[in-house]
């Protein structure tokens, strides 16, 4: 955010006004995260793990040990994008505390933390797509090696690499924000004046709270830069998790299709008998 300038006393020089931000929560976005018919198809696959006592043993008939590899990679993503909206719990909190002398978080700390678990875990959820990819697909990466460009090498083919794509372009500026957090240190800046915003933070939480003037020339308001700093990441998570939705959509069409020409011929040919009652979509 732009700098403002504030004058010395006496000099005579209009002062700057400051930012109007917004302060008015936004409506909740609830995340969707198992509502695609794939997920429900492949949950219902899964079942045919209880019928084993080990992965070991089911790993012996290739229809199951390929619908329980997909499920696991499903099931992880899936948990991902759910835990997005634990995310919006710290946006959106229903009830903050009375008195932050007493909850072991300052305000400002309470914004550090959210925007952590945001990036990190809306930034992971890529990473957990290309991990399904690779299990649809049966490319065998390692996870620690399940990257684009390595997938692009074994041959996925374009649509497939076109929506990761978009799921990456999507998520711009943020991916760059946590490399620079995780890796740099780096923070955030939630008000206009972030410094007098976490200084007051701190006093209201370990002293008697902060009188005085921001940069600005306003009165220090210690409630009303916590609203700001809230409602920017409020913006942000509505917008990134929306898009998200859409193109995981995308993904999980097409991956249905491929996942479907690769079952079907195993369970036709199984002989355990043990998927009959979820094998419909696949015959």
């Amino acid at each position: 955010m732009k700098s403002a300038y504030i004058p010395p006393p006496g000099s005579g020089e209009a002062v700057e006004k400051p930012p109007r931000p917004r302060t008015k929560f936004y409506v909740r976005h609830i995340v969707a995260s198992d509502t695609h018919h794939f997920i429900g198809r492949i949950y219902d696959l899964s079942i045919v793990g209880l019928s084993f006592d080990s992965y070991e043993e089911l790993a012996k008939y290739d229809d199951c040990k390929y619908a329980i590899d997909v499920n696991q990679a499903v099931s992880s993503l899936a948990q991902r994008v759910e835990s997005m909206n634990l995310v919006g719990e710290m946006l959106w909190p229903e009830q903050l505390p009375e008195d932050f002398k007493k909850f072991p978080l300052s305000r400002y700390q309470w914004l550090i933390v959210a925007t952590d678990v945001f990036l990190v875990r809306y930034i992971s959820i890529v990473d957990c797509a290309l991990l399904l990819v690779n299990e649809v697909y049966e490319i065998g990466l390692k996870p620690e090696v399940c990257t684009l460009s390595n997938l692009k090498r074994k041959g996925i083919p374009q649509n497939i690499v076109d929506i990761l794509n978009a799921l990456l372009d999507d998520q711009g500026s943020l991916r760059r924000e946590r490399n620079r957090r995780v890796h740099h240190g780096a923070e955030r800046s939630f008000t206009g004046d972030d410094q007098t915003f976490r200084l007051g933070s701190l006093f209201e939480r370990w002293a008697n709270g902060m009188t005085g003037h921001d940069r600005f020339g306003r009165k220090v308001n210690i409630e009303r830069s916590f609203k700001e700093g809230l409602v920017g990441l409020q913006k942000e998570f509505n917008q990134s998790t929306r898009k998200l939705e859409k193109q995981l959509d995308r993904l999980y069409d097409d991956l249905r299709r491929e996942f479907e020409d690769r079952f079907g011929p195993r369970i036709r040919a199984a002989t355990h008998g043990l998927n009959a009652g979820a094998n419909r979509e696949a015959r």
